[in-house]
């Protein structure tokens, strides 16, 4: 009778696991064991994942938010300018731009000028570079890029001080009142204004900066010299104001004989 030997066992089918390739970067977390990856957003099995995840950023109330904002461009531009022109105006006897005498009304005008310009191109820099200033700082602000809230850069602070006479105008300020919280610059620019990252630290650090920058005309110049440039601004600056109210009034004027 011929043996009859059983049938083998059947093999087990090997299933390779998956591999999903991420669509973003994926961070490894320390604390994770065995370097599992961690992401910044955690996704249930079998939803779809979010295409683009924007930032949220805090305002406070809307008034006092516009008034911060003001607050903060006139601090920058009035600390600057005055430092600068203090500065000139006590090592430089005769203005190299007018050749005027820096203690007459046209060689003031021309040095408080170039403190003007200089305090402008401080803001430009400073929003670009580190999305704040000074006054931003003291006013617990910063500048973001709306999309991804990072780095501000030169293009985009070049945009929005290009347009800030049209906001100061008025307009700015209503427009950052509606909920989108962005004047003009800001939407030409990509960018918005919110509550600084350093939260309540940012403002001590303003003041801090705005004083060391205070003294720096008193620590290069001297005292006696800083205290006769500031006589000086109460000397001069009615007639810059008077200055400033006429060309104002020329370019009302031409805009009505345009139009």
């Amino acid at each position: 009778m011929p043996r009859v030997e059983p049938p083998p066992p059947p093999q087990r089918r090997r299933i390779d696991p998956a591999i999903v390739e991420p669509s973003g970067p994926v961070h490894v977390s320390p604390s994770a064991p065995h370097g599992e990856p961690v992401t910044g957003t955690h996704i249930p099995p079998g939803a779809p994942a979010p295409a683009q995840i924007r930032p949220r950023f805090e305002f406070g109330n809307p008034f006092g938010y516009v008034c911060a904002r003001l607050f903060a461009f006139l601090l920058d531009v009035g600390l600057v300018s005055v430092v600068v022109t203090s500065l000139a105006y006590s090592l430089i006897a005769v203005n190299p731009i007018t050749g005027l005498p820096t203690n007459t009304q046209g060689g003031f005008d021309a040095t408080f000028a170039l403190g003007l310009a200089v305090a402008l191109v401080y803001v430009w820099v400073a929003e670009a570079s580190f999305g704040t200033t000074i006054g931003k700082l003291v006013t617990g602000l910063h500048v973001y890029v709306l999309r991804s809230g990072g780095a501000v850069g030169l293009g985009r602070a070049f945009i929005r001080g290009l347009l800030r006479p049209v906001d100061l105008l008025i307009v700015g300020g209503v427009l950052a009142l509606l909920p989108r919280r962005r004047r003009l610059g800001d939407l030409a620019g990509g960018t918005i204004v919110a509550r600084s990252p350093l939260r309540g630290f940012a403002p001590v650090l303003g003041w801090i900066l705005a004083l060391i920058l205070a003294g720096v005309p008193i620590v290069l110049a001297g005292f006696g010299k800083t205290m006769l440039s500031l006589l000086a601004f109460y000397q001069f600056f009615p007639g810059i104001v008077t200055h400033i109210v006429g060309l104002a009034h020329d370019a009302l004027r031409f805009t009505h004989l345009v139009s």
